[in-house]
């Protein structure tokens, strides 16, 4: 007999003028079963201190919001009706101030509860839907090769990290003149298995890149996102995608194909020439 379950990704984000944020767990609400389960990751989890760079704050923030957890799960269980006991999970989540919050809710239908939160734990939280080498690793690859290629490009691009008193991430290709940055290239695969996992992955690289911008360590301007969308869209994996590019288009992010040669190789070009005509 299969169940409706409402979840919701709990999500980490401690400087609040970046916008970044980590999943760190799950919250499930089953309503007819009148249950409330969650799963956190461990306090000392390695993902964590390296997207925030050692955050020290992450073990005692993670008890809190453990305790608080605890205490919903047995709010639920004084509860009887399970319209009330969906109405509470939904207040629950409601968004808030604070270093911790929920993803808007997801329904699904169940057959076994249980193993359900751990798989949405295992692709939200673990990521086991990714294989050894994902998707962005190839494409980084591949594009590394592609630039290669080129004379007047060859080995220009580097690994770079951004060290700004709020934006503080890594990208892959980097070009540097007079230790400006002259030119980026970001490869953004959207493959995950949600069309709200499409949604997340670009906010969260906008949100990078704005912050940077808005530190003068970049222009946005000379930032170009190459994508890669896995083929045979659902339809609101389609909306996704459609509401992605209104995005990238809305902050002035340049964006094409990840395999768009010409493109790739001429915005590298103009970036450069600009630069030291400029």
């Amino acid at each position: 007999m299969t169940n409706p379950c409402l979840y919701s990704i709990v999500r980490y984000a401690p400087f609040a003028e970046t916008e970044e944020f980590v999943n760190i767990g799950v919250v499930m609400c089953m309503p007819k079963l009148r249950k409330f389960h969650f799963r956190l990751t461990k306090s000392n989890d390695k993902r964590v201190r390296h997207f925030f760079r050692d955050d020290s704050i992450f073990p005692y923030a993670r008890d809190a919001v453990h305790k608080e957890l605890m205490f919903a799960q047995e709010m639920v269980r004084d509860i009887h009706d399970p319209y009330k006991i969906a109405d509470f999970f939904n207040t629950f989540i409601v968004p808030r101030e604070s270093i911790f919050f929920f993803s808007p809710p997801r329904v699904i239908l169940s057959e076994n509860p249980d193993q359900e939160l751990t798989d949405i734990y295992n692709r939200f939280i673990n990521h086991s839907e990714y294989s050894k080498e994902r998707k962005e690793n190839i494409l980084t690859r591949e594009l590394k090769d592609r630039l290669n290629r080129y004379d007047d490009l060859k080995n220009l691009f580097k690994k770079e990290k951004v060290d700004g008193e709020l934006s503080k991430f890594t990208l892959p290709f980097v070009a540097k003149q007079k230790e400006k940055i002259v030119c980026v290239i970001k490869p953004l695969a959207f493959a995950q298995q949600e069309a709200s996992g499409m949604i997340e992955h670009c906010d969260s690289w906008v949100a990078r890149i704005t912050r940077a911008a808005s530190e003068n360590i970049l222009s946005i301007r000379k930032v170009l996102f190459t994508v890669y969308v896995k083929e045979n869209l659902t339809q609101s994996e389609s909306k996704a995608f459609d509401e992605i590019q209104r995005t990238l288009t809305g902050r002035n992010i340049y964006h094409v194909q990840h395999d768009d040669e010409k493109s790739i190789i001429d915005f590298a070009r103009l970036s450069l020439f600009h630069y030291q005509t400029w």
